[in-house]
C-alpha cells in the first residue's frame, strides 16, 4: 500500500507542472498586410487625401488565398505560417485603371501586378506596408519615326527600313504597329525589337506587337530589310501604331500614323 502511495504522489508531481504550462506551442503564423489607393496625381506615392480602393482582390498565387480591400482599402492575409508567398494585386483595366510605379510608394510591378520579390515570413512574423496604387490610364499611342538607310536606292540594292512606336502615358500597356510597305520592295528580313504580330505577315507588311505590358515611353522598333524590285516614284510607306488595352484613352489621334515617301531609280 506504501508504495502505491508513494506511486500515486509522483504521478501528480509530475502532472501539475504540465496542467500549469499550457499548450505544448503558441500560435507561430503571421500576416501580411496593406492598403490599396487611387493614385490622383500618377506621382506613385501616396499623398494626403488620395482616395483609397475598397473591393480589391489581392491574392497568393499559386493557392486560394484571397482578401478583398475594406471600405478603408486595407487587406490582410491571416494566418500564414511560415514560407514563401508571392502576392498580387489583380488588374483593374476593366475600371480604367493600371498600377502605379513611379515614386515607390507601391510595392507591386507596374507590369503585372506582382511584387518584385515574393515575401518570405518566418514564424509568426506581421508584415505590414505592402501597398498598391493604381492610376487612372492616359496613354497616348504615338508613331515616333521612320527611318530609311537609303533615301536614293536603285533596283537591286538592299536598303533598311524601320519605325518606332511609343506608349505615352502614366500606366504600363501593351502596343505595337504596322509598318506598310509599296509594291517593288520584296522583304528579305524582318527587323525590330517588336516581337512579330503574324506568324506569317501579310504581304507588304510587317508587324509587331507587345502583349505583355511596356513601361510608358518605351520607345521600339518594327522594320525589315528589303530589296528594290522596280523602280517607284513617291511610293507611299506608312507606319500605324496598334495600340492596347487602355485605347480608349489615347490623348491624341492625330499621331496614330505617320508616312513617308520614296523614289527609287
Amino acid at each position: 500500500m506504501k508504495n502505491l502511495a508513494r506511486l500515486a504522489a509522483l504521478a501528480l508531481a509530475v502532472a501539475a507542472p504540465l496542467a500549469l504550462a499550457g499548450p505544448a506551442h503558441a500560435d507561430a503564423t503571421g500576416s501580411i498586410t496593406g492598403d490599396v489607393w487611387l493614385d490622383s496625381n500618377s506621382n506613385g506615392l501616396k499623398d494626403v487625401g488620395e482616395p483609397a480602393i475598397a473591393g480589391q482582390w489581392m491574392v497568393i498565387d499559386g493557392t486560394g488565398n484571397a482578401v478583398q480591400t475594406d471600405a478603408k482599402g486595407q487587406y490582410e492575409f491571416k494566418n500564414l505560417p511560415a514560407g514563401s508567398y508571392a502576392v498580387k494585386s489583380t488588374d483593374r483595366a476593366g475600371f480604367g485603371q493600371g498600377w502605379t510605379t513611379v515614386g515607390g510608394d507601391s510595392a507591386f510591378r507596374g507590369s503585372d501586378g506582382k511584387l518584385w520579390n515574393p515575401v518570405v515570413l518566418t514564424a509568426g512574423q506581421r508584415v505590414k506596408g505592402l501597398d498598391s496604387g493604381f492610376a487612372t490610364a492616359k496613354v497616348d499611342y504615338e508613331t515616333v519615326q521612320i527611318l530609311i538607310s537609303n533615301r536614293d536606292p536603285k533596283v537591286g540594292d538592299v536598303i533598311d527600313i524601320s519605325a518606332s512606336a511609343n506608349p505615352n502615358g502614366n500606366v504600363y500597356d501593351q502596343f505595337g504597329g504596322q509598318l506598310s510597305l509599296p509594291d517593288g520592295l520584296r522583304v528579305l528580313e524582318r527587323r525590330g525589337g517588336m516581337p512579330p504580330y503574324y506568324a506569317t505577315e501579310p504581304a507588304g507588311k510587317v508587324t509587331g506587337f507587345f502583349y505583355d505590358r511596356k513601361h510608358p515611353n518605351s520607345y521600339e522598333w518594327v522594320g525589315a530589310r528589303v530589296v528594290v524590285e522596280k523602280p517607284l516614284s513617291a511610293a507611299e510607306i506608312k507606319f500605324t501604331v496598334w495600340k492596347g488595352i487602355f485605347a480608349s484613352t489615347d490623348t491624341n489621334p492625330a499621331n496614330d500614323v505617320l508616312s513617308t515617301t520614296l523614289t527609287t531609280s
